[in-house]
């Protein structure tokens, strides 16, 4: 059963941003000393965890069997691609995926007062959307960190649903896996639209489900359409689990 928020919902967002803003200085203080990036993860984890109890929202995830020991230890760097339902997705696959994933984003969550400076800290590759060949230097950086040993997330969908629905994926994040050649991990994601859905602020009470799927290796689907389009068919599966 889920928890009662620990704040009535009128306080939450000011709150949340009150909490952001110190978390994120603190975060400002450790770098120095632990590394912008590597501070700004364990800041992140503790604040996400913070306002998960004080928001009443609880977790579950399975399908963590699916992964071999390579991908759990980190030793073999991948590609989460996950359905966007809500700003709490990125949330809890920070706190719960294995080892500590590097975030895509669209560029206008740079320009987020506090988030933007959050997420910059913490190495998150920033796309732009309209314009292609920066969209593809954001693409080839993320590449180099995968070649580096990172593990990549990203939501192909681009955007959060309106509807709960799962929308058609883009290309960039499949052209990345074939230049890469690493695996994609397929996770489907519920909870977070009825909790948090696009153009709501208020967070309600609920249990925020990942479902984990097998890996997908682009050596085996080296067309990009149809390696797109297994993705797609995984995560509707995965989300199809409720």
């Amino acid at each position: 059963m889920s928890r009662e928020p620990v704040v009535k919902p009128f306080l939450t967002l000011l709150y949340a941003f009150f909490m952001l803003f110190v978390f994120t200085t603190w975060g400002y203080v450790l770098a120095p000393f632990m590394g912008r990036r590597k501070a700004m993860w364990h800041i992140g984890e503790a604040y996400f965890r913070h306002m998960s109890r004080i928001w009443g929202v609880e977790h579950e995830i399975e399908g963590l069997e699916n992964l071999p020991p390579e991908i759990l230890d980190g030793r073999q760097p991948v590609i989460y691609i996950a359905n966007h339902t809500s700003y709490l997705d990125a949330m809890m696959l920070t706190c719960y995926l294995p080892n500590r994933p590097t975030f895509l984003a669209k560029v206008e969550m740079l320009f987020i007062p506090v988030l933007g400076v959050a997420c910059w800290m913490g190495g998150v590759i920033f796309i732009n959307r309209r314009n292609r060949p920066k969209a593809i230097a954001s693409l080839k950086r993320a590449a180099e960190r995968i070649r580096g040993g990172a593990t990549i997330a990203a939501f192909p969908e681009g955007t959060r649903t309106r509807d709960g629905q799962l929308l058609p994926f883009k290309k960039g994040i499949f052209n990345l896996a074939l230049d890469a050649g690493v695996p994609l991990v397929p996770i489907g994601l519920t909870g977070g639209f009825e909790m948090l859905p696009a153009g709501s602020l208020r967070v309600k009470p609920g249990t925020f489900r990942i479902h984990v799927g097998a890996p997908i290796h682009p050596s085996e689907h080296p067309d990009l359409e149809v390696l797109r389009d297994e993705a797609w068919t995984a995560v509707k599966a995965l989300v199809a689990k409720g």
